[in-house]
This record gives C-alpha cells, sequence and structure tokens, in this order.
C-alpha cells in the first residue's frame, strides 16, 4: 500500500473528461499509444500512453477517458506526453481498461 496522503495533496491532482480523436502507434515502441485527446483546451493534447498490448488505436477513437491534465510534461521515446490517462490493472499489468465515460460529457468537462 502506497503512503496515505492528505486531502489538500490530493486536490492538487486534476481530473477532466478526455475525448479520444486520434490514436496511433508510437513510431519508435510496440507498447506505446499516442494520443491526441479533447481536453476543453484551444488544441488537443497529445499523450503517450503504454496500453498498446491491451487497445488496438482504431478502436479507443471516440471514447470519453478520465485524463490527469496538470502534470508536467515529459518525454517518451523521443515524443511530448502532455498528461496521463486514468486506467485500472491487474497486477503486473496482466491486465489494463482504460476509465471511461459513458455519458456524452465534452472534452474538458472536470471529475470530481
Amino acid at each position: 500500500m502506497k503512503e496515505q496522503i492528505s486531502y489538500d495533496d490530493f486536490s492538487k491532482v486534476e481530473f477532466k473528461i478526455g475525448v479520444i480523436l486520434e490514436c496511433e502507434k508510437h513510431p519508435n515502441a510496440d507498447r506505446l499509444l499516442v494520443f491526441q485527446i479533447d481536453v476543453g483546451e484551444d488544441k488537443p493534447r497529445q499523450i503517450i500512453s503504454s496500453i498498446a498490448e491491451f487497445y488496438r488505436p482504431e478502436d479507443v477513437i471516440g471514447k470519453r477517458v478520465v485524463v490527469v491534465t496538470n502534470l508536467k510534461k515529459a518525454k517518451f521515446r523521443g515524443m511530448d506526453s502532455d498528461g496521463m490517462l486514468v486506467c485500472a490493472s491487474l497486477p503486473n499489468d496482466e491486465d489494463v481498461e482504460l476509465l471511461t465515460i459513458t455519458k456524452d460529457f465534452p472534452g474538458g468537462t472536470k471529475v470530481d
């Protein structure tokens, strides 16, 4: 179990609904997918996620997912990632599932 955090620490994390507009395999990594996601801003965000083993790019287009939007940018195999997709996973990453929203909430909707 991870260390417990205070409500103040948790409240620093910003969760929003994102709508997956585009997805493709990373050109230099078999396990990575490159997403373009509408999170209610002027332009989509690029997010890199290591879920290629569990999802085909064409199967996630249009899905509404939960995104952490206030992480510092990171690089994965030379490509920028500006956020994180929230997933559930079994121990040792045996299976992974994107947390999705079934209602038609627009990109950028806050998740509280």
